[in-house]
């Protein structure tokens, strides 16, 4: 309702600016299937110019995790649970937390529940580790294709 859905927003736009295609899906680990996004989540979202009044929750299941080349987690329960639905799909996990302000953290900061400022500061945080999630990303597929 928080977190998941801000990261997909902002990666959607950060590949575009890189002329990269990519579908981005948001699951969650407690999602309901069908929510909207928090109310907070929307606002401060749209502060930068996204229109989440539309997104829609997903629990993570066991076919959206096949389905995905990379499966971005939280915090260290979510890793736990996707290997622990999905063991054959560990290797697709990649962390968010190292890619959140000096990379020390050991997860994402989730204001569920808290004041307006809690969600916009996630917005920003989380805007920022998406993009150098991104590149990440797009840096490990350039090196993927110079070692074939």
């Amino acid at each position: 309702m928080n977190r998941s859905v801000t990261a997909a927003a902002w990666s959607g736009t950060f590949f575009t600016e890189r002329f990269v295609a990519a579908e981005i899906r948001s699951a969650g680990t407690h999602a309901y299937d069908g929510n909207r996004a928090a109310a907070s989540t929307i606002e401060a979202m749209s502060e930068h110019g996204f229109d989440l009044r539309s997104h829609r929750t997903s629990p993570l299941t066991p076919a959206a995790l096949a389905w995905a080349d990379t499966i971005v987690v939280m915090e260290p329960m979510h890793k736990d649970t996707v290997v622990g639905l999905a063991p054959q799909h560990a290797a697709k996990i990649l962390p968010m937390w190292p890619f959140v302000g000096d990379g020390e953290g050991t997860w994402v900061h989730d204001p569920h529940g808290g004041p307006i400022e809690g969600y916009r500061a996630m917005a920003l945080e989380i805007g920022e580790a998406s993009k150098k999630l991104v590149a990440h990303v797009l840096a490990e597929r350039r090196k993927n294709r110079t070692r074939s």
